[in-house]
This record gives C-alpha cells, structure tokens and sequence, in this order.
C-alpha cells in the first residue's frame, strides 16, 4: 500500500558464464541453390569467446530443433562466427527451417565452441580434405595454417560447381594457391591415391563430408602409410554400422567406489541417470563428445565416432560404448 517493495521478491542476477550466448545473425549469403552462410555477432558488439580451427556451435533453430554446424570463418576474427548450412529437403525439417527463417536481425541462441576436431599445429604437411560441406571446418583450418605459414594443400571435391558454395570465397583468400577443386561433372574427381601419396612422418589428414567420401580418404591414406594419430575426421551423422548385440555389463566409478548395473537395453548413460548419477548428454549417437568420461581400466567395445584410437585408450564415449564382454565391467573417473 505505501509503494514499498523491498524484500517483496528474492533478487536475480544473471551468472557471468552462461553455458549459451545469444547473438544477432548479421548477414546471410546465399552461395548455391542449397548452401547459405550464416555471419553471427554478439548483439552488444563486443568480441565473441575464443575459437579454434576445427570447432562447431550448437544452435537452437527452434525449441525442437538443436543443430551443431561446423565454424567456418577466421579463428583470429573474435567479431563474428561464420558457419555454413546446407538444405536437405529430406531431413528432419532443420535446415529447411533454418534457410527459412533465420534472416539479418534474428536473434538466436548458440552454445559456445566445441571442438573434438583440433589441428596439430606442429604439423610438416597438412592435408584438408572437404566433401561437399565438409569443407566448412576445413576453411577455418586453412585459414589457421596460412597464418602460422604452415604447409598446407586444401582440396574441395563437389558434384559441380553450379551446386557448390565458397568457390568465390575460396577464389578471394590470401592462400587461394593452396586450393584444389575437384568438380566431378567436370571429370576432375579427386585421384587420393595420388594426393595422399607422399607421406612422410609429420604429415597429417583431416576430412569431413558424406561417409562414402571420408571413407576413400582414410583408405587412401592408410595404404599410403599415415599412422591412425595422423588421420582425423569428422563426421556430420551417424554413418552406417554393423547390428552390434548388445549384453549386460557393470560400469565401476572410481571416486564413489559404486558400480552400476547397465541392462542390455541400456545406455551407460541411462543407467547412471537412473542411479541417480548425473552425466551431460546431448546427441546420444556418439558424435558430439558431450559424455566422454576417463577410462581407468576394462575392456571396452568402442563405437563413439569422436575419440581416436590413442585416445581411446584414456577415454571411452558413455552414451555408445559398452563393456567388451558380457557381465564385464569397465572402470570410468566418475
């Protein structure tokens, strides 16, 4: 009655470090029929956090929609994040809802960057190898080894030109020498026997577009001799796999001494959920790495498409990988 509201309504502020940044979308490009690059910038014109080559963003499209998208642009322009995206009219509706309506002025919301696909800037050679889209984060890795004066080949294989994004945007960059487009109608298919043949220790080679793509890049490498910890890449969805049968098995955590009984219907994850144990998870297919524990011993059945083999020795992926024996148990930093 007398206008006075203190002690009315408890105080809120807003954490310093949010787990999303909202940003304003400050341009969009149509590059092909398919393929619009986005241009994001925090909405009070401050710089945006930190990035390496090879990382993504999640975004929210919509509340149903949650899409992770390869950073394309320069890792040293902290004012803007850059990221392509590709319409498939035979998705589950994102990107379609996406070319829809993200226009100039929209405000959306994006995670901050993610990377499991860093470059080994120590490297003697550099092989970037983009199928299609999967050229997005091979930019951003160009753009990184130019500027350490890394050596460095980038090649772009498309069906054609007509339907590709970035050629423009190849053509303009200070390292444009260092670019090869293989168009297929063009009969200029990429030969990666070839490409991939000289390997000397120190070399390295990152791929990411459709499975059939990277699959020919990791063969070809193999039979050239590159090592597994010289080969990465990334995949956009989860590629074809084998039935696999799944058991029962237990699921030991080091820092509480509990073990958890994981049914084989289960996900590790789900078991741990329902034992009141909580672990992030996001994608759920063994693609974005949000549930990567330590592995601190057991045999494990590995079918994450993040981790390395090298890093598969330290890691394991929970929301996918099992225990390799029936009623085995594997051991986690939990």
């Amino acid at each position: 009655a007398s206008g006075d509201t203190d002690g009315l309504a408890p105080k809120y502020a807003v954490p310093d470090d949010l787990p999303v940044i909202q940003v304003e979308i400050a341009a969009v490009e149509k590059m092909s029929a398919t393929v619009t690059r986005y241009e994001l910038r925090s909405v009070d014109g401050r710089d945006l956090p930190e990035w390496t080559a090879g990382a993504h963003i999640d975004i929210v499209i919509a509340p149903e929609f949650l899409r992770q998208y390869s950073m394309c642009g320069n890792p040293a322009d902290k004012s803007r994040y850059e990221i392509a995206v590709l319409r498939e009219d035979a998705g589950k509706g994102g990107s379609k809802l996406m070319h829809r309506i993200f226009v100039v002025g929209r405000r959306v919301f994006i995670s901050k960057p993610i990377n499991h696909f860093e470059m080994d800037e120590t490297a003697t050679q550099t092989l970037l190898m983009g199928g299609g889209i999967g050229i997005t984060p091979m930019i951003a890795m160009a753009h990184r080894a130019h500027a350490l004066g890394m050596s460095f080949q980038l090649h772009y294989s498309i069906s054609s030109r007509k339907s590709a994004g970035f050629l423009t945007y190849l053509d303009a960059q200070p390292w444009a020498n260092h670019v090869h487009i293989h168009a297929s109608d063009e009969g200029a298919r990429a030969d990666l026997g070839r490409i991939l043949a000289s390997y000397e220790d120190g070399h390295h080679v990152y791929t990411c577009g459709p499975d059939r793509f990277m699959d020919g890049v990791m063969t070809a490498a193999g039979q050239a001799g590159y090592l597994d910890a010289a080969c990465h890449l990334e995949y956009f969805n989860v590629p074809e796999q084998p039935e696999h049968e799944n058991h029962a098995f237990f699921v030991k955590l080091t820092r509480s001494d509990r073990t958890i009984a994981v049914g084989a219907d289960q996900a590790a994850t789900d078991a741990l959920a329902d034992a009141g144990i909580h672990v992030d998870v996001k994608c759920s297919d063994g693609l974005c790495g949000v549930c990567k524990c330590g592995l601190v011993a057991g045999q494990v059945d590995h079918r994450d498409f993040v981790l390395s083999a090298a890093q598969r020795e330290q890691n394991i992926i929970l929301c996918q990988s099992r225990a390799a024996d029936p009623d085995g148990t594997i051991e986690v930093d939990l």
